[in-house]
C-alpha cells in the first residue's frame, strides 16, 4: 500500500483523460475533487488487489449519464432550485449511494472501485475512499471509458450488476433489486438519469475481492499516473512529449491532421457524434473518421474500417498534448490540429464472451472486429 501525492493524482487525471477515449468524465470534475480532498488533509491510498483478503467486499461507484435534450433540461430545472445541495452535493450523493447499497446487502465495503478510466469517473470512488479513510484498489473495471454500464469486465466475469443503488441530483433514492441482465440494468439506470436531467450517481456490482480479481484491469491507476507523469516531465524538460507518451502507454500513432468536422448531439442520456480529420504531413491526402457514443468507438481510414472498440482510440491536441473530450458543444474541436493514437485493449477484452459484448455490432454497426494488433497500421 502506498500514499499518493497531490501531483500523483493530477498526473492520474492527465493520463486518464487520454485513456478515457473522449469520455469518462471531465478533467475539471476530477481536479475539483482532488483539490477538495487535499484542502481537507485527506489521503489517497493505493493498494494492489492481491494484498486484500478474498472475502472483503467492493462495489463500483460512478456517475451514469450523458446528453439530454433541452426540453428535458428545462423540465427539471426548477428541481435544482428546489433541492440545492450546494458545493457538497456530489459528496452527499456519493455517500448516499454507497450507504444505501451497503445497507441493502447488509455488508460493509472495504473500498469503492471505478467502473472505467476517466478524469472524473476514475477519481470519483477514490475521492469517497479518501473521505472514508479507505484505500483504493489499483485498477478499474474497463481499462478505458465506455458508454454503457453493461460494457464492463464485471459483466464478462458474470458478476451481476444488481442490486444497485441510484441517487438523483435531487436526492431521490432508488434500489434496483434485480434485472434480467446487465443490459436491462443499463436501460433502467439510463432512463432514471434521463428523467433526472442527464445524470445519476450509482453504486453497483457488490462483490468479493475474489470475484473482482477476474473483473478488473489491474494496475490501471498506476498506469495513468505513469502516463501523466511522462507527459508532464517531458513538457518541463522541453522533450518530445509524443515519444514519452508512447513509451509510457504502448500507444501507436495512427493519424495526425486537422479537424474539419465535429458534431455532437446530446440525447437519450448519451453524447453522439462524429469527427472528420484531414491528414497532415505523412498522412496528407488521407481522411480519418471517428464515431462516438460518449467515447470513441469506431474509426475509418479513407472509408475503410480501422481501429475498433474495445481497442482504444485516443485523440490529443497535438501542440498541448491534452486529451480531447466529446462532452463539449457541437463544432468545438473544428480547426484543431490533433494526433490520434491506438492502444490495444486489455487481454480480458479479447475473450470470446467480451468480444460478443463490446465490438461494433453491439452498436448496430455491421463491421467485423479486427484486433488492433492485426490492423493495417
Amino acid at each position: 500500500m502506498k500514499t499518493l501525492t497531490k501531483q500523483d493524482m493530477l498526473d492520474y487525471v492527465t493520463g486518464a483523460v487520454i485513456l478515457g477515449c473522449g469520455g469518462g468524465g471531465g478533467a475539471d470534475w476530477g481536479i475539483t475533487m482532488i483539490e477538495d480532498a487535499f484542502k481537507k488533509d485527506l489521503e489517497f491510498k493505493l493498494v494492489d488487489i492481491s494484498e486484500i483478503e478474498d472475502t472483503e467486499m467492493l462495489c463500483i461507484l460512478a456517475g451514469v449519464g450523458g446528453g439530454v435534450t433541452q426540453e428535458i433540461r428545462d423540465k427539471v430545472a426548477h428541481y435544482h432550485e428546489k433541492v440545492n445541495l450546494g458545493s457538497e452535493g456530489r459528496l452527499i450523493r456519493l455517500r448516499k449511494a454507497a450507504e444505501e447499497l451497503s445497507k441493502y446487502i447488509g455488508k460493509d465495503f472495504y473500498s469503492y472501485i471505478a467502473s472505467e478510466t476517466g478524469g472524473g469517473n476514475g477519481v470519483l470512488p477514490m475521492y469517497l475512499n479518501a473521505i472514508e479513510g479507505k484505500p483504493s484498489v489499483d485498477g478499474d473495471c474497463c481499462g478505458r471509458a465506455k458508454p454503457e454500464i453493461a460494457l464492463s469486465l464485471t459483466n464478462v466475469a458474470k458478476m451481476p450488476v444488481t442490486p444497485l443503488a441510484m441517487v438523483t441530483p435531487f436526492l431521490e433514492t432508488l434500489i434496483l433489486k434485480n434485472s434480467v441482465d446487465d443490459i436491462r440494468g443499463e436501460d433502467i439506470t439510463r432512463n432514471v438519469a434521463i428523467a433526472s436531467g442527464g445524470s445519476v450517481t450509482v453504486a453497483r456490482c457488490p462483490g468479493s475481492i475474489k470475484e473482482y480479481k477476474n473483473a478488473i484491469v489491474p494496475g490501471q491507476i498506476s498506469l495513468c499516473i505513469k502516463i501523466g507523469k511522462a507527459i508532464r516531465e517531458a513538457k518541463e524538460k522541453v522533450s518530445e512529449v509524443k515519444e514519452e507518451f508512447i513509451k509510457a502507454s504502448d500507444a501507436i500513432q495512427v493519424f495526425e491532421g486537422k479537424v474539419t468536422f465535429f458534431s455532437m448531439e446530446g440525447k437519450g442520456g448519451f453524447n453522439w457524434g462524429d469527427w472528420v480529420i484531414e491528414g497532415l504531413g505523412k498522412y496528407a491526402g488521407h481522411t480519418m473518421k471517428i464515431w462516438f457514443k460518449n467515447e470513441h468507438l469506431v474509426s475509418w481510414l479513407d472509408d475503410e474500417p480501422y481501429i475498433l472498440c474495445p481497442d482504444l482510440i485516443t485523440i490529443v491536441e497535438t501542440e498541448s498534448f491534452e486529451g480531447l473530450s466529446n462532452f463539449v458543444e457541437d463544432k468545438t474541436h473544428e480547426g484543431k490540429t490533433v494526433s490520434v493514437f491506438g492502444i490495444k485493449a486489455h487481454e480480458n477484452w479479447k475473450k470470446p464472451a467480451a468480444l460478443e459484448l463490446f465490438t461494433p455490432p453491439h452498436f448496430g454497426i455491421d463491421i467485423e472486429y479486427v484486433p488492433f494488433e492485426k490492423a493495417r497500421l
